[in-house]
């Protein structure tokens, strides 16, 4: 697993800046998905969303059902975005703030480079 990447969106306007991540720490979901809490840099405009002084770590999954974020085979890697302090029913997924891609590099993210991509769940 990677400990740095870079998390952007071409679906939301609030992450179409690029967010240095760190993985703080890997998360079973109480229906067993995999997610990862990371830190941001820099921290994320949370005011509409309750969080006046900024979001400075996000609960990321997999966008796609049969595709592992502890185990993904390339970049960028297609991400739920959620807030760190959601409280799970064990079965439901945490709620998306929106859509996001993970690339290996800042360059990548900026550009919203697809050359690697991995394959989708419709493949």
């Amino acid at each position: 697993m990677q400990e740095l990447f870079f998390l952007s969106s071409m679906d939301s306007e609030r992450f179409s800046s690029v967010f240095r991540c760190e993985v703080e720490r890997p998360i079973e979901l109480p229906n067993g998905h995999h997610a990862l809490m990371v830190s941001c840099d820099p921290p994320l405009n949370g005011q509409e969303l309750g969080h006046p002084l900024g979001i400075r770590g996000v609960l990321l999954w997999s966008r796609f059902a049969d595709e592992d974020l502890w185990t993904f085979p390339a970049f960028p890697h297609f991400v739920q975005i959620c807030l760190p302090d959601v409280e799970l029913r064990v079965d439901a997924m945490p709620t998306s703030i929106a859509w996001g891609e993970i690339y290996g590099t800042e360059a990548d993210a900026t550009a919203h480079e697809m050359s690697a991509r991995p394959r989708s769940s419709v493949e």
